[in-house]
């Protein structure tokens, strides 16, 4: 006679997943930090009034932000998945998951058109001041 186990829960994440999540999220956190407080003449800055550089790559900074908070939900669910089991947390970390998704939606519409509200204020007097 042999023992059937039922699995529970979410299968485990392997830990090397949950921090490369952690680690992209630190990433992006700090990146935006440098871009805020980099000023006119940062890297970001030449980067964002390139011309020829595509605007995907010119507007990278804007979405660093967002993907940073998906980034770190995303090690969240997958550090969740050590403990999962319990049917009720397990759907609220399914929904979790998915609402990583629509942050990480606004990431991707910030590559394309960060909002104004997204700018810091040297960026904004640049711009003012190149019109």
């Amino acid at each position: 006679m042999t023992d059937t186990v039922e699995a529970v829960g979410y299968p485990h994440a392997p830990v090397w997943a949950v921090l490369a999540a952690a680690l992209l999220a630190v990433l992006g956190v700090v990146n935006h930090v440098r871009f805020v407080r980099g000023g006119p003449g940062s890297t970001w800055a030449a980067r964002y009034f390139d011309a020829d550089t595509p605007k995907e790559l010119r507007n990278l900074a804007f979405a660093q932000l967002p993907g940073a908070v998906m980034f770190a939900m995303w090690a969240v669910m997958l550090a969740y998945t050590r403990v999962s089991g319990q049917e009720t947390w397990d759907a609220i970390m399914g929904l979790f998951l998915f609402a990583s998704f629509v942050v990480g939606g606004v990431a991707v519409k910030r590559l394309y058109r960060p909002p104004r509200r997204a700018k810091p204020r040297w960026l904004l007097e640049e711009e003012r001041q190149a019109r």
